[in-house]
């Protein structure tokens, strides 16, 4: 039997949807060690999403081992798109090349964006769930979380 390849080695494969318009920002915050972790797979972000003055904003935390560090560049690409039921979904990728290093300490960097406009009814406000995923664009493997949209303090989208 032949073995088929769908993607060549060293390929880099990008997450869907469109780079959002400003970049993310990405601060490093801590670190944590994990002594039992021997494997290279990537753990899913821990994700906060909130409307705050008339915007979606997103903060994701991810885990990042210390080699992988050191020539990390993040991106953020915004993938929105109708569900079966009619209803606008988003979804988040952030995304980097991952060079598979296994390690037991990660750095926690947490990153902070907005959502960009969507072009269907309700815009944004119309979002009450988002999925974000970490991606890793060579493509070893890519991780995500599902996350429920909080209503801001105050005045602006998602307030009565």
């Amino acid at each position: 039997m032949e073995k088929i390849t769908l993607v060549e080695p060293g390929q880099e494969i990008y997450p869907p949807g469109v780079l959002i318009k400003k970049p993310a920002e990405y601060l490093k915050r801590g670190k944590v060690s994990f002594p039992d972790k021997f494997t290279k797979d990537l753990f899913s972000p821990v994700v906060e999403a909130y409307y705050l003055d008339n915007k979606l904003s997103v903060r994701a935390v991810i885990f990042v081992t210390h080699e992988e560090s050191k020539h990390l560049d993040l991106s953020v690409y915004q993938n929105c798109y109708i569900s079966l039921d009619g209803k606008a979904q988003l979804q988040f990728f952030v995304s980097y090349d991952l060079k598979g290093t296994e390690g037991h300490d990660f750095y926690i960097y947490e990153v902070s964006f907005n959502a960009d406009e969507i072009p269907y009814e309700g815009g944004l406000e119309s979002i009450k769930t988002i999925q974000t995923f970490l991606w890793d664009i060579d493509p070893i493997t890519s991780r995500g979380t599902e996350t429920t949209v909080q209503p801001g303090t105050g005045t602006g989208v998602g307030h009565p």
